[in-house]
């Protein structure tokens, strides 16, 4: 086989490869009559391997929950420390609300929150009740775990977050001799100067929700779902038990992109297989 001048367009695309990280050279093959490309050094395509296992590594942010809040006037940008809550405590070390937010959850009666009224029938939440709806509003605004649940239609609310059975049950029973004049209290009050007022007569809890299951999965639309296991715990103390359920769903859906690549997350998977199935076999024929 003899090397023969190569006509000036290949010999700049051969420039341009070897900027590219590899090295190519057009010899002239005299048995068959033509130029032949031969590859003598491929570091592009080690490169491209190396991407590829990079890709297969990447975790999808937006299974992260922990260390961001929700966006939106009603939390922080950012999770830190409130030394000086009056309420919601168990939020202190990483809080997506601020201290201030909280008084008004410190004092009972709790009439309203903000302009929006926990009592639109006029008549005070029992103590029990009370507490109850306060650990649910804890939660939204300030754990910075209610991230992981973000609406993706409504990026500040949050969707089918798995609230612990338990929890459920006993709100119910702790509400469901008091009063409320709607189930569900996203789209169920007439809305007045931005104040919620009643639209249906005012009934006991148990007139608008049959049971635990019934009242975490409508008062606040789709917000929560009723869970025995891998659920959201409200009532307790520092350390908070729900960041090691958040790591632990984060890994499972993790895994299951990769299994399984379909949406957004799996996006950098599939790219990466792909590139793959082109570049292997492309290593094996030039070596």
């Amino acid at each position: 086989m003899s090397s023969l001048a190569l006509p000036a367009r290949f010999a700049e695309i051969l420039e341009e490869d070897e900027h590219k990280g590899y090295k190519a050279d057009f010899i002239f093959d005299c048995d068959k009559g033509r130029f032949v490309l031969k590859i003598r050094e491929t570091m592009y395509t080690i490169t491209v391997l190396a991407l590829v296992g990079s890709l297969l590594t990447i975790p999808s942010a937006a299974h992260k929950g922990h260390g961001k809040c929700l966006p939106g006037a009603k939390h922080k940008e950012s999770p830190s420390a409130e030394e000086s809550m009056a309420a919601c405590k168990s939020y202190k070390d990483a809080s997506c609300c601020t201290s201030d937010f909280t008084r008004q959850l410190a004092t009972p009666p709790i009439k309203k929150v903000g302009n929006f009224s926990w009592t639109p029938c006029n008549k005070t939440l029992s103590t029990k009740c009370e507490a109850f709806m306060v650990m649910v509003e804890c939660f939204y605004r300030c754990s910075h775990n209610a991230y992981f649940w973000k609406n993706p239609y409504f990026t500040s609310a949050i969707t089918k977050a798995p609230v612990c059975s338990g929890f459920c049950d006993g709100w119910f029973d702790a509400c469901k001799d008091d009063l409320t004049c709607a189930k569900n209290w996203i789209t169920d009050f007439k809305m007045e100067a931005g104040v919620n007022n009643c639209k249906q007569p005012c009934k006991n809890f148990s007139d608008y929700y049959a049971n635990g299951k019934d009242l975490c999965e409508s008062m606040w639309g789709a917000s929560f779902v009723y869970k025995k296991t891998n659920c959201l715990q409200m009532n307790f103390t520092s350390p908070n038990p729900n960041d090691a359920l958040v790591e632990k769903l984060s890994k499972e859906k993790q895994f299951s992109s990769k299994v399984h690549p379909t949406g957004e997350s799996s996006g950098a998977v599939f790219f990466a297989t792909s590139l793959a199935i082109v570049w292997i076999p492309l290593i094996a024929f030039f070596y």
